[in-house]
């Protein structure tokens, strides 16, 4: 019987453990099929747990959100199909619960290649900045905006 309870307690202590830790999700990359927004059910896994970890984490005070496309198209229909894919994720995160205050969006269009493949262009990046962080040492191309109070 004291197995029992004592199993119980453990499962209650684990079930409330956060499915990732800071260093699995400060930088988390949701890829985009060509010409889509459409969110996978494993892209609504990655940014339930990336709402669950910053509700938990009170230092979280920004969360960048930068669409991507590859080179495919003009230039302009790039940038508004990385906008909207920048949007379908902020979307998401504010409808989750995250405070719009928080999320910074940005659209790059095709001018930040990862790689030669346009399947990995093809994308959102998600940045967590936690209080303290020094956002001008992080990318060239800067993170603005003003923390959450």
């Amino acid at each position: 019987m004291g197995a029992t309870t004592e199993y119980q307690r453990y499962q209650r202590c684990t079930s409330n453990l956060l499915p990732v830790n800071f260093d699995q999700i400060q930088r988390s990359r949701v890829p985009f099929a060509s010409g889509s927004t459409q969110l996978s059910d494993a892209d609504r896994q990655l940014l339930d747990n990336i709402v669950r970890y910053v509700n938990a984490d009170t230092t979280v005070e920004r969360i960048f959100v930068d669409g991507h496309s590859d080179s495919i198209g003009s230039r302009i229909d790039n940038r508004a199909l990385s906008e909207d894919r920048a949007n379908v994720v902020a979307d998401y995160l504010k409808a989750s619960g995250i405070d719009e205050n928080m999320i910074t969006i940005r659209a790059h269009g095709d001018q930040y290649p990862v790689s030669n493949r346009p399947a990995d262009n093809r994308r959102t990046n998600i940045r967590l900045q936690r209080a303290g962080d020094r956002p001008e040492l992080q990318q060239a191309n800067g993170y603005g905006g003003e923390p959450r109070g």
